[in-house]
């Protein structure tokens, strides 16, 4: 087991990373007296002894962007009403990453802050999604629209519950560890391109995709807890086309495929922005190697496209912040207007369409 901490806004942040960590989250919860675990309901029997040997009261959910909302929102503030849990109590999630969105939303709503303890059962959520503090629920189609910042006391890691899963729910984290890899640790990077899902599937090597992902994210996140300095932005690399891309699809693609492909566009702007190097391909075929699906984007229309980038927060001034890669470790911000945007989107399609991605 490794544990992790870090001082984050006034409050110091810790992860466990392991395996069997029953007895660890027992213990933890046993401290805040009365605790409720809401549980996603794919894990009732996938997970069934493991779920049943963490000893609070537990209450399942529907898991899936459709939960980010205000109805579920009102769903468990009336479940912790009618449990009369108080601000020295604690309430934890177990599952995914829109489950630790909307209980970390409610946690930090619900008289103004209760206790919260992470337990990400995906590898998205364990190596991004449960780590830094941003919780959000969704606003009809638009992704994210309404979030607090609020930290967990304390997160939990077990790679039991990645032994197992899906590979679909695999690729999804993988995206999101590698976006960690390209803004900041070339090594790390080179560790993907030098393995593939099957090599990577086992306990010691979640646990080190878990734990260089963690380390890269907590330091970012100790430097810009409210991304008003633009360092935090560097973890939004290809958020802004991949968010874009799960609203035009209305979710129909998952979170870490649409940020695959987010990461590859993103890249190819910033080298026809001037930012880069075409290292676009390198992203490409890295993607491309863990059987992530390469979307088709001659099937997404532009402007419509487009139009939902405009609602990404990084937009000032008409322009969006984007992070402008520039090689494997090296990224930065640079700043790209719309029309300019739309122009670079139609000519990576129109490569597309030669066979020339």
């Amino acid at each position: 087991m490794e544990i992790l901490e870090k001082p984050i806004n006034g409050k110091n942040i810790k992860m466990y990373i392991g395996s069997g960590l029953e007895n660890k989250i027992n213990s933890f919860m046993e401290d805040y007296g009365k605790n409720i675990s809401f549980v996603s309901y794919a894990l009732k029997q996938l997970y069934k002894s493991k779920i049943n040997a963490i000893s609070s009261y537990k209450s399942f959910l529907k898991d899936g962007e459709s939960s980010k909302s205000q109805k579920y929102v009102n769903i468990v503030i009336k479940k912790l009403i009618n449990m009369e849990i108080e601000r020295d109590n604690s309430v934890s999630y177990i599952g995914g990453g829109t489950i630790g969105d909307l209980i970390g939303y409610s946690a930090s709503v619900y008289k103004r802050g209760v206790h919260l303890i992470g337990i990400p059962t995906t590898l998205l959520a364990q190596v991004d999604s449960s780590i830094g503090g941003k919780n959000a629920i969704n606003f009809e189609n638009l992704k994210n629209a309404m979030g607090t910042f609020y930290n967990p006391d304390v997160i939990f890691a077990d790679v039991d519950f990645l032994l197992g899963s899906d590979p679909a729910l695999l690729r999804d984290g993988i995206a999101e560890a590698m976006k960690m890899a390209l803004v900041k640790d070339r090594r790390f990077f080179n560790y993907f391109t030098s393995k593939n899902l099957n090599s990577i599937y086992n306990r010691k090597s979640l646990e080190y995709v878990i734990s260089k992902s963690a380390k890269i994210k907590l330091d970012v996140v100790s430097e810009d807890f409210f991304d008003s300095r633009k360092i935090r932005y560097l973890l939004n690399f290809g958020h802004s086309i991949g968010h874009a891309i799960e609203s035009y699809t209305e979710n129909r693609v998952s979170h870490g495929t649409a940020v695959a492909n987010g990461m590859i566009l993103e890249s190819y702007l910033a080298y026809k922005a001037g930012f880069s190097e075409p290292f676009y391909e390198t992203v490409r075929d890295a993607v491309s190697a863990y059987g992530i699906p390469l979307l088709d984007f001659n099937t997404i229309e532009t402007d419509k496209l487009v139009s939902f980038i405009k609602n990404d927060k990084k937009v000032e001034n008409g322009k969006l912040n984007m992070v402008m890669l520039k090689g494997p470790g090296q990224a930065e911000i640079g700043e790209i207007g719309f029309q300019q945007m739309r122009m670079y989107v139609n000519l990576y399609k129109e490569r597309s369409t030669k066979g020339n991605h």
